[in-house]
């Protein structure tokens, strides 16, 4: 195909097929897969190639010719401009069924694996609003919202259907206070976490400034922050500022959630820098299953890597015999500490280490002297390719591995089978409806381990 094709204008007429990673329809064009953004399966188009990159064409939607089953009518009105939500104009059992294909597409394509399981869904039914218990706004003069897919132009918004109700509420209150006053508008993003049922104010404020990384630039202009406490003390907003607490600091706030529904009574805290899962209906259900598949006995010893501030360790630590959380994240690790103490888990230690300069000789004595008989590990975005040599020095008879990139995992999960390692289950949780992530969870067994209280 000639580099000027689609510099005329051309329009041309294809099927939708499937689902890419992203979001993107997939049709074929002499050969070729074009991904076409706000399509679904099923839906006959017509798109203009934009961009050529060898293998693969980018296309942009011209028309619906006749609309797929599985098309359905957005209920955001910002869904066309603001991007976020790539799958709403698809059903929400397709967009499960979407997420999975893409998962195993990613094993086959990447990973060169066939995991040998059949891969279960995990969704729930109506949960496909209100769901998210922290969000980022971006901020750009007196305008709040996020920023259009692969731009920095900012799409306003009145309300993002994915959040939590007390988000929501509190994110007309900023519009307002945007638009009234000036120099509130110096900050460049705010997050907003719904605090949960325990705490009496309904949210907390996180604010980023510009160059807010460099920790040599901490400082907000004296007005504007006056501004900002101004309104958090008027609507009992607790607030915090990115960059502006030492690790060894108390933080500002906490959000309080319950991980364990089998331990109503275990309630675990996150403070403002620290990751949370945002979905707390299917974090619960992640729990459940990460818990069920270490096959835990009273004497089992678990290494629960890139473990945030307990959201495995803990529930974890109340079926184990030992339980070691390890995370680089200063504060994530003291917000585990705290969550270990409040909620009395004795058998719970958490160590501030990057993962990649974790040895055996760190983790054994922790263990008791021990090597552990389960890893547990969720990492970002990046994957866990730099834990798979500790693995395999640990060689654990079991491995949990949860991820929230295919592509990494795919990667990851090649390592797992080169070392030894045959999948016993896997699944897809939908953790993030509406849009194009995926939560996965996949249980690993090592060959010719007896179980989970193994001694290596």
């Amino acid at each position: 195909m000639s580099a000027l094709l689609h510099q005329n204008g051309a329009v041309h007429v294809a099927r939708v097929e499937s689902i890419a990673t992203g979001g993107a329809g997939v049709a074929r064009l002499d050969g070729r897969a074009v991904f076409i953004p706000k399509t679904a399966p099923g839906d006959a188009v017509r798109f203009r190639v934009v961009k050529e990159k060898g293998k693969y064409l980018i296309g942009e939607l011209a028309e619906i010719i006749q609309a797929g089953p599985e098309r359905t009518a957005p209920p955001c009105v910002h869904w066309s401009d603001c991007g976020g939500c790539a799958l709403q104009h698809i059903t929400p059992q397709a967009q499960v069924e979407a997420k999975k294909r893409i998962f195993i597409d990613a094993l086959a394509r990447i990973g060169k694996i066939d995991l040998g399981v059949p891969v279960q869904t995990v969704a729930l039914p109506g949960n496909e609003e209100r769901y998210r218990m922290r969000a980022r706004f971006q901020i750009r003069d007196s305008g709040i919202g996020f920023f259009a897919p692969g731009a920095r132009r900012l799409v306003e918004i009145e309300d993002c259907l994915l959040v939590e109700r007390p988000i929501a509420d509190a994110l007309g209150q900023l519009r307002h206070l945007l638009q009234a006053e000036p120099r509130a508008r110096r900050i460049v993003a705010v997050e907003i976490t719904s605090l949960g049922e325990l705490e009496e104010a309904a949210v907390g404020l996180y604010l980023y400034k510009s160059g807010y990384r460099s920790r040599g630039n901490r400082k907000i202009d004296r007005r504007t922050l006056i501004a900002w406490r101004k309104f958090a003390e008027e609507n009992h907003f607790p607030l915090a500022m990115a960059g502006r607490r030492e690790p060894g600091d108390p933080p500002r706030w906490m959000a309080r959630y319950r991980p364990d529904a089998a331990h109503p009574e275990l309630c675990l805290g996150v403070s403002p820098e620290s990751f949370i899962q945002p979905n707390r209906t299917l974090n619960r259900l992640l729990v459940k299953s990460v818990v069920e598949e270490c096959r835990l006995n009273d004497e089992a010893l678990v290494l629960d890597l890139y473990c945030g501030a307990g959201n495995f360790s803990l529930p974890l630590a109340l079926r184990a015999k030992r339980v070691l959380g390890v995370e680089e994240n200063p504060y994530a690790v003291a917000d585990a500490l705290l969550n270990r103490e409040e909620n009395g888990v004795g058998n719970a230690e958490f160590l501030t280490q990057a993962v990649q300069k974790l040895t055996t000789e760190e983790v054994v004595p922790k263990l008791g002297g021990q090597k552990p008989d389960v890893v547990v590990l969720d990492p970002p975005r990046k994957g866990a390719l730099e834990a798979m040599p500790l693995i395999a020095a640990l060689a654990p008879s079991q491995v949990v591995y949860v991820s929230c990139n295919p592509a990494t995992f795919a990667r990851d999960a090649r390592e797992l089978v080169t070392n030894g390692y045959r999948a016993r289950a896997a699944y897809v949780f939908d953790m993030f409806p509406h849009t194009a992530h995926l939560e996965m969870l996949t249980s690993w067994t090592r060959k010719n381990a007896s179980g989970p209280t193994q001694r290596s």
